[in-house]
């Protein structure tokens, strides 16, 4: 069979625009974070021993996150890796702890199912919150948001996320995770602070006046939240 060189140029530019949001989103919270025993990584064994340096403590990490998989063919029980993207971990002197995990979808394309497959695995097996974050890329080509108007005019996708992710996270779409937009929303995060949330309602990482932008509720929110979302999961671990 003749291989679709369109098909497999159009997946290599899925998976760069996939990489470039990660390295974005690793970016802003590392570089927000700093200081508060929080770094957020990709979800790889080579980027954990990289970090660590430590093969063991990579190992068991990984492992943690592993899921049992029953497989009734052969009555065997498998572990399987999560869709995982980025690890957030809280890192003390003398321990780590994993506080979340999260997977980045610039668009979905009906890969959705498989973010809220993996939710609710997770939600039954470990107390870890797992959320989304997303570009929305649709609504940067002109069309319609994947997550739809509203929770209350929402799409398939939307109602299957709010209901097995602890949260979904839209953020804009950057030209990298060194570009000068970025730098700049970045200087602006910082200029107001962390300070108290309930004082902060200025959102910098999502921008809400890009045409069919989908609106906010509890359940889908700036990616400005996921910050203050992830400084509440230290206290509460």
């Amino acid at each position: 069979m003749p291989i679709d060189v369109t098909d497999t140029f159009a997946q290599s530019q899925r998976a760069l625009a996939g990489d470039k949001l990660e390295k974005v989103c690793i970016r802003v919270l590392n570089d927000i974070l700093t200081g508060s025993g929080i770094v957020v990584l990709k979800g790889t064994r080579k980027a954990l021993e990289d970090y660590f340096k430590s093969e063991p403590i990579a190992q068991q990490i990984v492992d943690f996150n592993r899921l049992p998989v029953k497989r009734p063919c052969d009555q065997k029980q498998l572990e399987d890796y999560p869709d995982t993207d980025l690890f957030v971990l809280l890192r003390e002197p003398s321990y780590w702890r994993v506080l979340g995990l999260i997977s980045c979808k610039v668009s979905f394309h009906a890969r959705h199912t498989m973010v809220t497959f993996w939710g609710l695995a997770i939600r039954i097996s470990s107390n870890i919150p797992y959320v989304c974050v997303t570009e929305d890329a649709n609504i940067y080509r002109g069309g319609t948001s994947e997550l739809g108007v509203s929770c209350s005019e929402p799409t398939a996708a939307r109602r299957l996320l709010e209901s097995f992710t602890d949260g979904v996270y839209t953020i804009k779409q950057y030209q990298s995770h060194d570009s000068r937009d970025l730098i700049d929303d970045l200087k602006r995060f910082k200029e107001g602070g962390l300070g108290n949330r309930a004082k902060k309602r200025r959102i910098v990482f999502d921008d809400y006046s890009v045409p069919n932008h989908t609106k906010y509720c509890q359940s889908v929110r700036p990616f400005d939240d996921l910050i203050f979302d992830i400084l509440r999961w230290k206290e509460e671990s």
